[in-house]
């Protein structure tokens, strides 16, 4: 299992709070990474990865709000995002949730709240195993290395780790490939169906005994892939 801390995404312009906000988090054990602008959060973080859950003003300085920040992350990764604002209106708080937001908490606040939430958000967050089995193979989801049973070793880059850990957490669940490419690719990017269909290609060839029968790489028509439950 992996021993490091949960670490939180703030994005809060305000800089009292954003530091009140960190001293609290850091107090309760997380590993915290803050910044004032959505522009700064996107420019230093790559592919979020190692985020575990984010807080975010909504009324942020520069080109991007909080609630566009939502959109860019979620084409990237799934991690829990928890909206601060001013704004009690219902219509803000379901443009929030339309834009990915899994919770909303209108200022002023108590930071004892916050706090609750984030514990309950982490607590609540489907579990996802620091490595997988998959046929003759053992992938660290971290590293987004396969081991085979002999020592040999294969390397997937970032958007091989995130179509990987997609089929992991929908183990046993068609997922189609819509969701495959809002998972992996960037809005400003142009892949198709097809560009999935290249890479569960590789996967076959990686994964399995006979690539043209796969076991474990399953085509559902219809539906998407799916990635075959582990043998017991």
């Amino acid at each position: 299992m992996n021993s490091h801390p949960p670490t939180i995404l703030v994005v809060e312009d305000e800089p009292f709070l954003r530091k009140g906000i960190r001293l609290n988090l850091e107090a309760e054990g997380y590993a915290v990474l803050d910044y004032d602008s959505a522009d700064s959060a996107l420019a230093s973080q790559n592919s979020f990865a190692e985020i575990s859950l984010g807080i975010f003003d909504i009324m942020l300085p520069g080109e991007i709000d909080g609630l566009e920040l939502c959109r860019r992350i979620r084409s990237r990764t799934d991690f829990p995002v928890i909206f601060l604002t001013a704004r009690s209106a219902l219509n803000d708080k379901l443009e929030a949730f339309r834009a990915g937001a899994d919770d909303y908490l209108t200022k002023p606040f108590e930071l004892e709240e916050l706090l609750m939430r984030v514990q309950v958000r982490l607590r609540n967050r489907p579990s996802l195993s620091v490595s997988e089995t998959i046929g003759d193979f053992r992938l660290d989801l971290e590293s987004g290395v396969a081991t085979s049973s002999s020592g040999d070793l294969v390397r997937f880059n970032d958007r091989e780790k995130k179509i990987l850990r997609l089929l992991v957490q929908n183990r046993g669940r068609p997922v189609h490939r819509n969701e495959i490419l809002d998972h992996a690719w960037s809005s400003a990017e142009s892949p198709t169906n097809r560009t999935v269909d290249n890479y569960i290609v590789k996967f076959r060839k990686i994964f399995e005994n006979d690539p043209t029968r796969p076991r474990w790489f399953i085509t559902r028509h219809g539906q998407g892939y799916e990635l075959a439950p582990a043998e017991n």
